[in-house]
């Protein structure tokens, strides 16, 4: 009885995870964004950074919190004393304190989340920009795997056809022999990108969280990639996250000088009120009860010595907000440099493309002509196999001249801050 149990458990699991992943999953550059941005476990983790800060900036306030307290004493007479009596008392006090550094906790909150939104928007960019890139990446493989098994089955018939010609006596063991070797070279070249497509698309479901057991399709292709326009470098508008970051990271500079200003020569402002009541043995009756409120305020000194800790403070701060604002300068300087070599490398690949695709249909003539050239004899081998090899490079080359710029425009993408996809005209939720 128990075994059946064990076989019905086990089937029901078996034929449960077989339907789960019995459908074949059709990715498009989109979905496969928005899988990544569900499931990514980095970004969730960079979600909960964002939720503790704005937690921190919700509450930042917290500093002007008055504090509370209660107390209770109870005191008995000891017998050898005359005169005195069972005594309860109970009290409550309450006191703040106010700074003028409370300005800056707060303010400094506030651009501790804003800075953390950058960054979380920025990691969510950034694998937008991984997921497309590695999309085409994969795209480039299958095409360029396709156009390997392509070139396998001319060269596998082309090795018959010449063993044929040879057994008939019409050709010399010479020409079999290279035939036969250029087909096993292009078999082992096929196995190599068969395992290398298969590794790519296993790392590819784990950035997206898919389960590897399950089966996808890559629907998209590189027809749009091949047709897309010359980018004009005066129109890219730049948001780089990274200049957006120094410049919270520079307005929280200020704050911390802000805030040691104040610590040197603010004034601190506190108040406390004390109450109390006693009960007496002879009854509740009899009792007595009283409150005080206490006001105060000091101003710090040491603010005015150089050589105090104070002192030594603020010029630390304004040490730093003057190493960040050259930061900040080179890393403008840094975003239009790359931009702007960016947009010449993109340019460049789209002439490349339209040289690549002409390259093909001069290829494809060649190739046409030597092999009729070769069925009449008045071609070797050796030729027909350059020209074979040189219109499978051709094609290849034009795959990864697309590929090229699928990465490239991802990259001027990711440096500008632009919405992932706008250049390749790629729409997507992460908006």
């Amino acid at each position: 009885m128990k075994m059946l149990r064990k076989n019905a458990l086990f089937l029901a699991v078996f034929f449960t995870t077989a339907f789960a992943y019995a459908d074949k999953l059709i990715l498009t550059p989109q979905s496969a964004v928005e899988y990544a941005l569900k499931n990514n476990i980095s970004l969730k983790q960079d979600k909960i950074t964002l939720d503790a800060k704005e937690r921190e900036k919700k509450y930042s306030w917290n500093g002007a919190s008055p504090s509370a307290s209660l107390s209770a004493t109870y005191s008995s007479a000891l017998p050898s004393k005359e005169n005195s009596r069972d005594t309860i008392s109970a009290g409550a006090r309450i006191s703040t304190s106010l700074t003028p550094s409370l300005y800056t906790q707060v303010k400094n909150a506030a651009i501790a989340y804003e800075a953390q939104e950058i960054t979380y928007d920025a990691a969510k960019s950034n694998i937008s920009f991984t997921v497309i890139k590695n999309y085409y990446g994969i795209l480039y493989e299958m095409e360029n795997l396709s156009l390997s098994k392509k070139n396998l089955e001319t060269k596998k018939n082309q090795y018959k056809s010449n063993l044929e010609k040879f057994n008939r006596g019409m050709l010399n063991q010479v020409d079999v022999l290279s035939a036969q070797i250029n087909y096993q070279n292009t078999e082992l070249t096929v196995e190599s990108q068969k395992i290398s497509l298969e590794n790519s698309i296993a790392t590819f479901k784990q950035t997206l969280g898919i389960p590897q057991e399950q089966e996808v399709e890559f629907s998209g292709d590189f027809n749009s990639i091949l047709d897309l326009k010359k980018i004009d470098g005066s129109l890219v508008e730049s948001k780089s996250s990274s200049v957006a970051l120094l410049e919270k990271q520079l307005e929280s500079a200020r704050m911390s000088l802000l805030a040691s200003r104040f610590k040197a020569y603010g004034p601190t402002l506190t108040a406390s009120y004390n109450y109390s009541k006693s009960y007496y043995a002879d009854g509740f009756d009899n009792y007595s009860n009283g409150g005080s409120l206490s006001i105060g305020a000091s101003i710090p000194l040491d603010g005015i010595f150089p050589w105090s800790s104070s002192s030594l403070s603020i010029n630390s701060s304004m040490d730093n907000i003057e190493t960040l604002e050259l930061k900040l300068e080179s890393e403008k300087t840094n975003v239009k440099i790359k931009t702007d070599s960016l947009v010449k490398k993109i340019n460049q690949s789209i002439d490349n493309i339209k040289v690549r695709k002409s390259s093909i249909d001069l290829a494809e003539k060649n190739y046409d002509m030597t092999l009729k050239a070769y069925n009449y004899g008045t071609r070797d081998l050796l030729t027909l196999q350059s020209a074979q090899d040189s219109l499978l490079s051709s094609k290849v080359n034009l795959v990864s001249e697309a590929n090229t710029l699928v990465a490239s425009l991802c990259e001027l993408e990711n440096i500008c801050g632009m919405v992932p996809g706008t250049l390749l005209g790629v729409e997507n939720e992460n908006k």
